[in-house]
């Protein structure tokens, strides 16, 4: 009985030594990433997008925008875009939007289905075939062309969903129209 003491003692002392070598294992796979490369991470990235504004040809025409940062994330990117469509040309080109838009929510779902939610337009706003395929497909084209795994758009208005925007079917996300783009 003596005999079997010793050995136990041993297999306790190993196994709890084991316990010990795991946790301390475990340990360094969940540490955090040294503060070094958390810096490097946050830095900005400056990019350049492509927005898209009405030419007098009735045509939406190229312009390139210079950002201090381009963010990675879809939604931010997103934001980001509808943001500097919202303010306007520096080309010169007329505004996307007949009224102050505001970007509301923006969201993209598994299927690559972009859900933007601008102000509505207030009931006085100037209408026609021409500005609502201007808003719908300067905002459309914008955030195809930027944002990677975005195939489509789908407009949302004061946080509903609208059936039309005039004549423009908005029922279901719109794909790109490089139809309506300048050479």
């Amino acid at each position: 009985m003596k005999a079997v003491r010793p050995i136990a003692a041993t297999a306790a002392v190993v196994a709890v030594l084991a316990a010990v070598l795991l946790l301390s294992r475990h340990r360094e796979a969940v540490a955090p990433p040294p503060v070094v490369a958390a810096a490097a991470a946050s830095t900005p990235i400056p990019g350049r997008l492509v927005l898209f504004f009405p030419g007098d040809d009735a045509l939406l025409h190229r312009e390139g925008r210079d950002v201090p940062e381009l963010p990675s994330g879809a939604s931010q990117r997103m934001r980001l875009v509808l943001e500097e469509l919202i303010a306007g040309s520096r080309e010169g080109f007329p505004p996307a939007f007949p009224w102050s838009a505001t970007v509301q929510a923006v969201f993209l779902d598994r299927e690559g289905d972009a859900f933007v939610d601008l102000s509505a337009p207030p009931p006085d706003v100037p209408t026609g075939s021409d500005i609502e395929l201007t808003v719908a497909y300067a905002t459309v084209n914008s955030v195809v062309a930027n944002c990677p795994g975005v195939r489509r758009v789908q407009l949302l208005f004061g946080g509903r969903e609208v059936a039309t925007l005039g004549h423009l079917d908005l029922s279901r996300p719109l794909p790109p129209n490089l139809e309506l783009v300048a050479p």
